[in-house]
Protein backbone atom coordinates (compact mmCIF):
# COMPACT_ATOMS: atom_id res chain seq x y z
CA UNK A 1 0.00 0.00 0.00
CA UNK A 2 1.36 3.43 -0.73
CA UNK A 3 2.37 5.79 2.24
CA UNK A 4 -0.09 8.98 1.87
CA UNK A 5 2.01 12.06 1.97
CA UNK A 6 1.84 14.13 5.20
CA UNK A 7 3.19 17.08 4.19
CA UNK A 8 2.44 20.24 2.43
CA UNK A 9 4.60 23.19 1.23
CA UNK A 10 2.84 27.16 0.19
CA UNK A 11 4.92 28.46 -2.61
CA UNK A 12 4.18 31.91 -1.33
CA UNK A 13 1.35 33.70 -2.22
CA UNK A 14 -2.23 33.10 -0.17
CA UNK A 15 -5.24 35.11 -1.74
CA UNK A 16 -6.16 36.57 2.00
CA UNK A 17 -6.58 40.14 3.40
CA UNK A 18 -3.83 40.56 5.77
CA UNK A 19 -0.73 38.50 7.14
CA UNK A 20 -2.43 37.23 10.51
CA UNK A 21 -5.14 35.91 8.29
CA UNK A 22 -2.63 33.80 6.43
CA UNK A 23 -1.05 32.01 9.34
CA UNK A 24 -4.02 31.17 10.94
CA UNK A 25 -6.00 30.13 8.00
CA UNK A 26 -3.32 27.75 6.85
CA UNK A 27 -2.91 26.34 10.17
CA UNK A 28 -6.40 26.02 10.79
CA UNK A 29 -6.91 24.48 7.09
CA UNK A 30 -3.76 22.27 7.25
CA UNK A 31 -2.82 21.28 10.70
CA UNK A 32 0.16 19.49 11.40
CA UNK A 33 0.99 19.33 7.62
CA UNK A 34 3.50 22.53 7.47
CA UNK A 35 6.60 22.47 8.32
CA UNK A 36 7.10 26.28 7.30
CA UNK A 37 4.82 28.84 6.50
CA UNK A 38 5.11 32.33 4.21
CA UNK A 39 3.14 35.22 4.73
CA UNK A 40 0.79 34.99 2.25
CA UNK A 41 2.63 38.25 0.55
CA UNK A 42 -0.35 40.50 0.61
CA UNK A 43 -0.44 43.99 0.44
CA UNK A 44 1.80 45.43 -2.90
CA UNK A 45 3.56 41.91 -2.48
CA UNK A 46 0.54 40.16 -4.04
CA UNK A 47 1.44 40.31 -7.54
CA UNK A 48 5.08 38.70 -7.38
CA UNK A 49 7.71 41.40 -8.52
CA UNK A 50 5.38 44.00 -10.22
CA UNK A 51 6.15 46.73 -7.05
CA UNK A 52 9.27 46.22 -7.46
CA UNK A 53 9.34 47.95 -10.86
CA UNK A 54 9.29 51.16 -9.34
CA UNK A 55 13.01 51.07 -7.95
CA UNK A 56 13.92 51.97 -11.59
CA UNK A 57 10.92 54.70 -11.94
CA UNK A 58 13.26 57.67 -12.08
CA UNK A 59 14.49 56.57 -15.03
CA UNK A 60 11.38 55.78 -17.00
CA UNK A 61 13.57 55.79 -20.11
CA UNK A 62 14.81 52.86 -19.10
CA UNK A 63 11.55 50.99 -18.76
CA UNK A 64 9.73 49.01 -21.02
CA UNK A 65 5.71 48.99 -21.42
CA UNK A 66 5.27 46.05 -19.18
CA UNK A 67 2.98 43.42 -21.11
CA UNK A 68 1.85 40.46 -19.06
CA UNK A 69 3.63 37.34 -20.37
CA UNK A 70 4.80 39.01 -23.25
CA UNK A 71 8.63 39.90 -24.33
CA UNK A 72 8.87 43.36 -24.54
CA UNK A 73 9.48 44.92 -28.06
CA UNK A 74 13.10 45.57 -28.65
CA UNK A 75 14.18 49.38 -28.97
CA UNK A 76 16.81 50.39 -31.04
CA UNK A 77 18.60 53.25 -28.69
CA UNK A 78 21.36 55.39 -29.52
CA UNK A 79 24.83 53.89 -27.71
CA UNK A 80 25.59 57.47 -26.14
CA UNK A 81 21.77 57.50 -24.40
CA UNK A 82 22.70 54.21 -23.56
CA UNK A 83 25.92 55.00 -21.78
CA UNK A 84 24.13 58.27 -19.92
CA UNK A 85 21.30 56.20 -18.83
CA UNK A 86 23.93 52.82 -17.45
CA UNK A 87 25.55 55.55 -15.26
CA UNK A 88 22.48 56.56 -14.08
CA UNK A 89 21.26 53.42 -13.33
CA UNK A 90 24.45 52.56 -11.21
CA UNK A 91 23.90 54.89 -9.09
CA UNK A 92 20.96 54.04 -7.47
CA UNK A 93 20.26 52.87 -4.38
CA UNK A 94 17.50 50.07 -4.12
CA UNK A 95 15.92 49.58 -0.95
CA UNK A 96 13.68 46.42 -2.11
CA UNK A 97 11.58 46.47 0.91
CA UNK A 98 11.50 42.76 0.85
CA UNK A 99 13.23 43.16 4.54
CA UNK A 100 11.05 45.24 6.43
CA UNK A 101 7.98 43.06 5.32
CA UNK A 102 9.71 40.01 6.41
CA UNK A 103 10.10 41.62 9.89
CA UNK A 104 7.20 43.11 10.39
CA UNK A 105 5.55 39.56 9.27
CA UNK A 106 7.90 37.81 11.99
CA UNK A 107 6.81 40.12 14.35
CA UNK A 108 3.14 38.26 14.08
CA UNK A 109 4.49 35.14 13.39
CA UNK A 110 6.31 34.73 16.53
CA UNK A 111 3.14 36.37 18.49
CA UNK A 112 1.17 33.67 17.12
CA UNK A 113 3.63 30.88 18.30
CA UNK A 114 3.92 32.43 21.52
CA UNK A 115 -0.41 32.01 21.28
CA UNK A 116 0.32 28.53 20.49
CA UNK A 117 -1.78 28.97 16.86
CA UNK A 118 1.97 28.35 15.03
CA UNK A 119 3.13 24.89 16.26
CA UNK A 120 6.77 25.69 17.58
CA UNK A 121 8.62 23.31 15.30
CA UNK A 122 7.30 25.77 12.16
CA UNK A 123 9.80 27.84 10.78
CA UNK A 124 8.80 31.27 9.17
CA UNK A 125 9.27 31.38 5.14
CA UNK A 126 10.66 34.64 3.32
CA UNK A 127 10.20 33.93 -1.01
CA UNK A 128 12.64 36.34 -2.51
CA UNK A 129 12.76 36.64 -6.55
CA UNK A 130 16.24 36.61 -8.11
CA UNK A 131 16.73 39.83 -10.05
CA UNK A 132 16.06 38.45 -13.75
CA UNK A 133 12.45 38.76 -12.66
CA UNK A 134 12.25 42.71 -11.70
CA UNK A 135 14.46 43.55 -14.51
CA UNK A 136 11.92 42.15 -17.47
CA UNK A 137 10.84 46.05 -16.29
CA UNK A 138 13.64 47.68 -18.27
CA UNK A 139 15.42 47.76 -21.68
CA UNK A 140 17.53 44.59 -22.79
CA UNK A 141 20.17 47.39 -23.01
CA UNK A 142 20.19 48.10 -19.09
CA UNK A 143 19.19 44.66 -17.45
CA UNK A 144 22.68 44.19 -16.66
CA UNK A 145 23.53 47.65 -15.04
CA UNK A 146 19.96 47.46 -13.18
CA UNK A 147 20.18 43.47 -12.23
CA UNK A 148 23.51 44.66 -10.45
CA UNK A 149 22.12 47.85 -8.59
CA UNK A 150 19.12 45.04 -7.77
CA UNK A 151 20.72 42.78 -6.70
CA UNK A 152 22.78 44.92 -4.56
CA UNK A 153 19.81 46.22 -2.69
CA UNK A 154 18.05 42.74 -1.89
CA UNK A 155 21.69 41.26 -0.36
CA UNK A 156 21.42 44.28 1.96
CA UNK A 157 17.64 42.81 2.65
CA UNK A 158 18.75 39.65 2.96
CA UNK A 159 21.58 40.54 5.60
CA UNK A 160 18.93 42.26 7.57
CA UNK A 161 16.44 39.58 7.30
CA UNK A 162 18.64 37.12 8.47
CA UNK A 163 20.69 39.65 11.25
CA UNK A 164 16.46 40.21 12.95
CA UNK A 165 15.14 36.76 12.47
CA UNK A 166 17.03 33.45 14.57
CA UNK A 167 18.55 31.30 11.73
CA UNK A 168 16.74 28.10 13.50
CA UNK A 169 13.52 29.91 13.25
CA UNK A 170 13.79 30.63 9.38
CA UNK A 171 13.12 29.29 5.68
CA UNK A 172 14.50 30.99 2.58
CA UNK A 173 13.13 30.00 -0.81
CA UNK A 174 14.76 31.54 -3.75
CA UNK A 175 11.96 32.01 -6.44
CA UNK A 176 12.78 31.34 -10.18
CA UNK A 177 10.36 32.26 -12.76
CA UNK A 178 11.22 34.40 -15.41
CA UNK A 179 14.88 32.38 -15.20
CA UNK A 180 13.16 29.21 -15.80
CA UNK A 181 11.82 30.63 -19.24
CA UNK A 182 15.58 31.68 -19.83
CA UNK A 183 16.95 28.61 -18.94
CA UNK A 184 14.77 26.50 -21.20
CA UNK A 185 14.21 28.72 -24.38
CA UNK A 186 10.64 30.08 -24.29
CA UNK A 187 10.98 33.33 -23.05
CA UNK A 188 13.35 36.64 -24.56
CA UNK A 189 16.94 36.04 -24.33
CA UNK A 190 18.72 37.03 -21.10
CA UNK A 191 21.47 39.99 -21.37
CA UNK A 192 24.22 37.16 -21.09
CA UNK A 193 25.35 34.63 -23.82
CA UNK A 194 25.06 31.25 -22.14
CA UNK A 195 21.44 31.23 -20.42
CA UNK A 196 21.67 28.59 -18.53
CA UNK A 197 25.51 29.36 -16.97
CA UNK A 198 24.67 33.00 -16.45
CA UNK A 199 21.67 32.17 -14.83
CA UNK A 200 23.48 29.73 -12.28
CA UNK A 201 25.87 32.31 -11.71
CA UNK A 202 23.68 34.12 -9.78
CA UNK A 203 21.34 31.97 -8.18
CA UNK A 204 24.56 30.66 -6.61
CA UNK A 205 25.60 34.13 -5.59
CA UNK A 206 22.56 34.66 -4.36
CA UNK A 207 22.37 30.64 -2.06
CA UNK A 208 25.99 32.05 -0.90
CA UNK A 209 23.96 34.91 1.20
CA UNK A 210 22.15 32.22 3.30
CA UNK A 211 23.45 31.63 6.38
CA UNK A 212 24.42 28.46 7.84
CA UNK A 213 21.04 27.54 10.08
CA UNK A 214 18.89 28.90 7.58
CA UNK A 215 16.60 26.34 5.88
CA UNK A 216 16.56 27.15 2.16
CA UNK A 217 14.54 26.28 -0.71
CA UNK A 218 14.36 26.56 -4.35
CA UNK A 219 11.18 26.73 -6.31
CA UNK A 220 10.72 26.75 -10.24
CA UNK A 221 7.69 28.79 -10.88
CA UNK A 222 6.33 28.36 -14.26
CA UNK A 223 3.69 30.80 -14.60
CA UNK A 224 1.74 31.20 -17.85
CA UNK A 225 5.00 30.42 -19.95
Amino acid sequence: MSQKPSGCHLVGSVHLPDTETVFRECIARLPGRLKRIPDGETGNRSYFTAFQFAAFSSLPQCMVSFALNKAAAAQDIPQAEVEENTARLCNLHIDTGYDDAAISSYAIFKRLKVEGVVPKPTRFQVCLPTGANVVIALHQQYREAGFEVWEAGLFRAMRKIQDEIPAEELSIQIDLAVDTAFWEGVYEKPWFDDAKEGSLQYILRMIEQVDEGVELGVHNCYGKF
